[in-house]
């Protein structure tokens, strides 16, 4: 993934995640399109694109298909991807359980390797202003492999704010990843703006450093801002992040486009 892919989980569940658990859904369909471009230490960059399909239902269950190509440095890969989401309510309690992969291959200084980067998890809302989230990842980009569990809470401090906290810990493989993340998020009108930052050791492959001589874990400090606007059938998102691995420095922005294509009749 992207670093705004990793910010924002995954392209497909945000849509329906990032809402409130208590909100409505409409049934639609959307094109969802990425691009990024990148500066590293060192004098090297990349960038890449992704597309996705979304159909969203209006019981709030989502299904996607999608695409993605990055290149970095002397590295390059190729991804299919996939996103789920399935919402359901228990009493008081609304929950949506969530499902991601990022499968395909690439090379690097002209040896292939193959990746493979899926997570499945929950969100529910246990009160109207406080959630959680528990996400089992599993990373496998040779030779980075592990298991990157997540357990995450979100506060709403305001009708149109919300607050996030998470801590991710590797385990069973050489990872050796232990990340924290807070972020704060405004979903008002007209435009709608996110900010936050992570810190702790990550492995590079985790932060998709792929090629670069990095090393083994190393303390990560990252920064990320990022706006939206919508108009007519279509929703902009630009998203600054700023990555200081110990000395070793990438910046990317990205740009994501959401189109609408239009309302479909009921669905269940």
């Amino acid at each position: 993934m992207t670093p705004a892919n990793r910010i924002l989980i995954a392209v497909g569940a945000l849509l329906l995640l990032s809402q409130p658990l208590t909100a409505s859904a409409s049934a639609e369909d959307k094109l969802v399109f990425s691009g990024n471009g990148m500066t590293l230490t060192g004098d090297h960059g990349g960038g890449g694109g992704a597309a996705t399909w979304l159909r969203q239902f209006d019981t709030g269950n989502l299904f996607g298909l999608g695409a993605e190509y990055q290149q970095i440095y002397n590295s390059h890969w190729t991804l299919g991807t996939f996103t789920g989401a399935l919402k359901f309510s228990q009493g008081s309690i609304k929950t949506s359980l969530y499902t991601e992969a990022h499968v395909g291959s690439g090379s690097t200084a002209g040896e292939s390797f193959d990746y493979t980067n899926v997570a499945g998890g929950l969100i529910s809302a246990l009160t109207p202003w406080l959630s959680v989230q528990l996400e089992e990842r599993y990373i496998d980009i040779q030779p980075s492999h592990g298991h990157l569990p997540k357990l995450g809470l979100s506060f709403q401090v305001a009708p149109k704010v919300l607050a996030s906290v998470s801590y991710a810990q590797s385990f069973g493989g050489n990872l050796g990843t232990k990340l924290g993340t807070a972020r704060l998020d405004y979903a008002g009108m007209p435009i709608t703006w996110l900010i936050g930052g992570a810190y702790g050791p990550v492995a590079p492959r985790v932060l998709n450093l792929i090629g670069q001589q990095v090393g083994p874990p190393k303390t990560l400090k990252e920064g990320f801002v990022g706006a939206g606007k919508s108009f007519g059938r279509t929703d902009w998102q630009l998203i600054g992040d700023y990555q200081d691995l110990e000395g070793f420095k990438r910046t990317t922005i990205t740009l994501n486009c959401t189109l609408h294509l239009g309302k479909r009749g009921s669905s269940t």
